[in-house]
């Protein structure tokens, strides 16, 4: 999911408690959108580049987690996002080890002028801390037209010891002076140390899930037996086909070609037809005009 202003404004608004869908002529599923019954913690890495290495990994998966990843200094809707978001789940913040670094992890916990946080974020440091950087290929500090005592107040605010405002103003070392492999071992190692664990909701809603898993278990050995005896009857396909599909797709362009075919078969689907194209849109993540209203981009 993006992290821009209405990709996240949407995405808030669809939350909702886990709810499970009984099986009909497809299978039970749970259906979650937003932390409860499906994200254990969020972690923010301050580069977008490094989310095909957590793929691989299966990081999310492994943890339960919801990485967001923005182009240096979060946007203010990820900090809108991190604000709703973790109340009630840990804050994990992985960056460079530099000035800009540190000021990337103080943005998410404090108010600033473009964002004011409703509630407490106290978020928890993955590094790169000087414990982390021994061994490191380091660079010279970027050039600031800020003073040394002016920086050192900052960088202190922004949670760096003495010690390692001493190294940062005179070098830096980024996340990508690690070999991939080390830096999962160290993401991981600390997210263990935490103690992060993957989501297993209450006992109620685990019953409930189990009793319908069965029901769909039995209905879909029903359904094969069923699918045995059944005989297919012959279809005659309308010669005018295309005609007809073109014509649905031109009074209705927000429909597919498939959506057209179904339409032809059934004239009185259009409806169910809408109603499963959002639903599918929901599931894969995509909560455009969820509220139908025109959000403003944010300016960051």
């Amino acid at each position: 999911m993006g992290c821009g202003t209405v990709e996240v404004n949407n995405y808030l608004h669809a939350r909702k408690a886990p709810k499970i869908s009984s099986a009909d002529f497809s299978d039970a599923e749970i259906e979650t959108v937003g932390p409860s019954g499906n994200i254990a913690g969020v972690m923010f890495c301050e580069k977008e580049g490094f989310n095909p290495l957590w793929r691989e990994v299966k990081l999310a998966d492994r943890f339960d987690l919801m990485i967001i990843s923005t182009k240096g200094v979060s946007v203010t809707a990820a900090r809108k996002l991190i604000d709703c978001i973790c109340g009630n789940v840990p804050l994990f913040v992985l960056h460079d080890f530099d000035e800009d670094g540190f000021k990337i992890k103080g943005t998410l916990e404090r108010d600033t002028r473009r964002y004011q946080f409703s509630g407490s974020v106290a978020p928890i440091d993955l590094g790169l801390r000087l414990e982390d950087i021994n061994g490191l290929e380091t660079e010279p500090a970027a050039a600031s037209n800020v003073n040394e005592a002016k920086r050192r107040e900052l960088m202190k605010l922004n949670g760096a010891t003495d010690a390692e405002i001493q190294v940062l103003l005179e070098e830096r070392v980024e996340l990508n002076a690690m070999a991939s492999d080390d830096l999962v071992e160290m993401v991981v190692r600390k997210l263990k140390a935490y103690g992060l664990e993957k989501v297993v909701p209450d006992d109620g809603l685990l019953g409930k899930t189990y009793k319908e898993f069965h029901r769909s278990n039995e209905l879909r050995e029903k359904f094969e037996e069923l699918e045995e005896e059944f005989e297919e009857t012959e279809v005659a396909v309308p010669k005018n086909l295309r005609k007809r599909v073109q014509q649905i797709l031109n009074e209705h362009d927000d429909l597919r070609w498939d959506d057209a075919v179904q339409l032809v078969l059934d004239g009185d689907a259009l409806d169910d037809i809408r109603e499963k194209k959002v639903e599918d849109r929901r599931k894969s993540g995509d909560f455009s005009g969820e509220d139908g209203e025109e959000q403003e981009e944010d300016d960051e």
